[in-house]
Order: structure tokens, then C-alpha cells, then sequence
């Protein structure tokens, strides 16, 4: 799936955008989306608790909040590497993030 919100990540990469808040939509048989039932224990047990007081990001498409859930998600699905992540669809974990697409390693 390529990238669906155009606009914002235009605004983004001229500078006008601070980061894009998640906006979840109907999906029907998103892989690996099962990890979001572990979300709640996440929140509970600190992921993001102090992560603005220690990690700051420059102004851009993604929150640093969508990165370390997606690490977290990452984790959950046993995918080792960020390197690993290549190979599966940027779309799809877009969706279970709330995003139209994540954050691709290039090589």
C-alpha cells in the first residue's frame, strides 16, 4: 500500500507540521494486528511514560510515541531487527499504528 496521506507528509517535509496524530480506520485481516491487545499492558507498565522527557524528535511525519509502539510491536512479533522490518508491508503496519505507512530502513 503506498503512502495515503499525502498532504500531511508534504507539509511534514516542508517544515509546517510538527508530527501526525493517529487516525485508526475498518480493517479486516491485518497481519500481525493481534499485538494491539497487549497495548493496554504496555501503557500500564511505562513504554511511554517518561519517553518525552528523555527522547525528543525534530518536527516531521511521525511521533515519537508511533516509534516506540511500533518497537514495542516489533518485539511482540518477533521481529529481531529493524533491518527485519524491510521485508514486511509498510502499509499494514501502518495500520495496526494508525498511520498510512511506518517508517522504512533503507538500505
Amino acid at each position: 500500500m503506498g503512502a495515503t496521506n499525502t498532504l500531511e507528509r508534504v507539509a511534514a517535509s516542508l517544515g509546517q507540521l510538527e508530527a501526525v496524530a493517529p487516525v485508526f480506520t475498518a480493517s479486516l485481516d491485518v497481519p500481525n494486528a493481534g499485538v494491539l491487545f497487549a497495548l493496554p499492558a504496555l501503557l500500564v507498565n511505562g513504554l511511554l511514560a517518561h519517553a518525552e522527557k528523555y527522547f525528543h524528535l525534530p518536527r516531521g511525519y511521525y511521533r515519537l510515541d508511533s516509534i516506540f509502539l511500533l518497537l514495542a510491536f516489533m518485539a511482540l512479533s518477533r521481529i529481531k531487527t529493524i533491518e527485519d522490518l524491510r521485508y514486511c508491508s509498510p502499509g499494514e503496519w501502518g495500520k495496526i499504528l494508525g498511520l498510512d505507512r511506518i517508517p522504512e530502513a533503507t538500505p
